[in-house]
């Protein structure tokens, strides 16, 4: 059997958990599911760890192609006035990404298609081959009100075209299927529910963080993450905890959270960090706990990495989180501050509730894994399969 997984979340992310997601399914497959990845060019983290990267390259600046090695001063000046003129000779990666997904679409080689990502852009080329589309969550569809730009509408309008047209559909929890059925009107038995798992381990190192901290982990500027929510709530106990500081794991803070920080007077309090994955394992072990603050996810992978890492977990309390987490995780309401400081507050102090979430945590986490993940795909691709063939 021959699959074939186009592009899209490998343009959109170098890291993060949807192109994890697709990269461990992809690289525990036995020998008997032929996948082909239609990329030419990537930084995507994981397609590199994982060895997934057969004739692809990372990603070029056209700018480095200009006149090859040639090198002469204003060089870059006379690129940038060529392109202003010229755009189509100075494609990006993601064109040359694209291009490739629709070759291997129109050549037919293979049995299932598996588009990584909203775009519709494919069924023109699909014929008659059967489809599986993984939705990761409703967002967008249930928040209108934080997605109000052109092209967040249109992958909106997209994502739905492709769950009616779809042969299969994969949820990544219960929740989400729920929202799918109400949202779109799909039928309940297209669906299969298939958790994501995660792959980090403890590992021992010698990463430099404070003694003691909260461990934030994600995407900060989308409104469903609360990260403004949060960062108010802790910044009162900031100031009574003088020894107590904040870990984000992502990027740099921007002009506007620093502004934030600055304004609460905790600025030095709060601490962004880029990290490997053996770093972030290690990031974990050391945390006091995960904060998770979020009003909505489709599933919530730092909370089975945590889980694995035994990192106690305090958690918005939503539907999707419960489902995960069950009787591991302690959970505030996500839009009270004052029961977030409660509960920060309850975790500080009683040691006896965390290392009951660390052994609760541990247990629940044996539930998930990526094997168990890549089976249920499996099964889902062979009935497909068979119903084409």
């Amino acid at each position: 059997m021959r699959v074939l997984y186009d592009h899209q979340i490998f343009d959109i992310q170098n890291f993060g958990g949807i192109s994890r997601y697709f990269t461990e399914i992809i690289s525990n497959f036995s020998s008997e599911i032929k996948t082909e990845i239609a990329i030419a060019y990537s930084d995507n983290l994981y397609l590199w760890e994982k060895n997934l990267t057969s004739n692809i390259e990372h990603i070029f600046n056209p700018k480095d192609k200009f006149l090859g090695e040639v090198d002469f001063r204003g060089k870059g000046r006379l690129f940038n006035v060529i392109k202003k003129f010229y755009p189509e000779r100075f494609k990006e990666a993601h064109h040359y990404n694209k291009k490739k997904s629709i070759e291997l679409l129109k050549k037919k080689e293979f049995d299932i298609f598996h588009p990584t990502y909203y775009d519709d852009y494919f069924l023109e080329y699909l014929g008659n081959k059967p489809f599986v589309l993984t939705i990761h969550d409703l967002i967008p569809e249930l928040y209108p009100e934080l997605y109000t730009g052109l092209k967040e509408l249109q992958l909106s309008k997209m994502k739905e075209n492709l769950a009616n047209k779809a042969n299969h559909i994969i949820a990544v929890s219960q929740n989400t299927k729920k929202d799918i059925i109400n949202i779109f009107g799909i039928k309940e038995n297209k669906i299969s529910v298939i958790y994501h798992s995660t792959s980090l381990h403890s590992k021992e190192g010698v990463i430099k963080v404070p003694e003691k901290f909260i461990l934030y982990v994600g995407d900060r500027h989308a409104g469903y993450k609360n990260f403004k929510f949060m960062v108010r709530a802790v910044s009162s106990i900031l100031k009574e905890y003088k020894e107590l500081n904040v870990v984000c794991l992502g990027h740099d803070f921007d002009v506007n959270e620093r502004e934030l920080l600055r304004n609460l007077g905790v600025s030095n309090r709060f601490i962004s960090m880029f990290a490997s994955e053996d770093l972030i394992s290690e990031i974990y072990c050391k945390a006091l706990f995960l904060l998770y603050p979020s009003y909505y996810e489709g599933f919530g992978i730092p909370i089975l990495e945590a889980f694995a890492l035994s990192c106690p977990v305090l958690l918005s309390d939503i539907y999707c989180f419960r489902e995960i987490a069950k009787d591991a995780g302690f959970y505030f309401n996500a839009k009270d501050i004052v029961d977030l400081r409660e509960k920060i507050s309850v975790l500080l102090v009683d040691k006896d509730i965390r290392k009951r979430m660390i052994v609760n945590g541990l247990s629940r986490s044996s539930d998930f894994s990526w094997i168990k993940s890549t089976e249920q795909t499996v099964a889902v691709y062979k009935n497909l399969y068979e119903r084409f063939s």
